[in-house]
């Protein structure tokens, strides 16, 4: 999964406990790193330069992955026009449908689309999963983790404050006690899809803390299904591959509570 770190979400969390030798973390931290670059690009054409939160958190982001400046600054400079874009791009979506009803969302960013395909399918192949249409169980939501204003601030006083700005939904999310590295609590927004860069601005300018914002696909909640035991080990194995994917950007599922399961970005 795309920009893994050790805050985890309490609660559902069988598939998230992979453990990656140190040969996968430093290919996976690599991997981040050119995808947040590409993510800085994005965020610059849909925002610009100035005044944009979203990219004030990326570039935050992509220091402490240890991306160097002038990576980061090429990525500005693509989004802003200054630069041409190196090798072209796509960003494809493939969907597939699993044992117990469980539908797949892979998102990509490719320059060879039928290598990627081919190299998702193998993944997925683990769990006996087929390519299958499954958008319409989905809906394209914008997600917005976030620090409070002060430890003392309750949820009533954020959820307000969320609706005035537009939110649609919102969340205090809880933190797995043994990560020894989280500090107080965070809160999850849902928003629509093209209000993502003008909440995130809201917010920052009212003091919050972005960790992490990303356009996301959300089950609906009758087309989700429970966590598949009877195929665990090979729906694993097939997840631990889809993170080893160079192309591979993120994925999402229709497992209950699967947000509690995602790992949030580094700080």
């Amino acid at each position: 999964m795309p920009f893994q770190s050790s805050y985890r979400f309490a609660g559902h969390s069988k598939w998230a406990n992979i453990r990656h030798d140190k040969a996968k973390n430093d290919a996976k931290r690599s991997k981040e790193a050119a995808f947040i670059s590409s993510r800085i690009e994005s965020s610059v054409r849909h925002g610009g330069k100035e005044g944009n939160a979203n990219l004030e958190s990326l570039i935050d982001k992509a220091k402490k992955l240890n991306v160097p400046k002038q990576v980061i600054q090429s990525a500005i400079k693509r989004g802003t026009g200054e630069i041409a874009a190196g090798t072209e791009q796509s960003e494809v979506t493939y969907e597939f449908m699993g044992p117990g009803g469980v539908a797949l969302m892979v998102s990509a960013l490719t320059d060879n689309k039928a290598r990627t395909v081919m190299r998702v399918k193998n993944a997925l192949a683990y769990f006996d999963a087929s390519m299958s249409s499954c958008n319409y169980m989905f809906t394209k939501k914008g997600e917005i983790v976030f620090e409070p204003l002060q430890k003392e601030e309750d949820f009533d006083q954020v959820f307000e404050t969320a609706i005035e700005i537009g939110a649609e939904d919102i969340e205090e999310v809880e933190l797995d006690e043994s990560n020894a590295s989280a500090r107080g609590k965070l809160f999850r927004l849902i928003c629509a899809d093209s209000d993502l860069h003008s909440i995130c601005n809201q917010l920052s300018n009212k003091g919050y803390k972005l960790v992490e914002s990303s356009v996301r696909f959300v089950a609906e909640a009758e087309n989700q299904v429970e966590f598949p035991e009877a195929n665990s080990k090979g729906f694993l194995r097939a997840l631990d591959n889809l993170d080893q994917t160079p192309e591979v950007t993120d994925y999402f599922t229709n497992i209950e509570n699967e947000h509690q399961t995602r790992i949030l970005a580094s700080l």
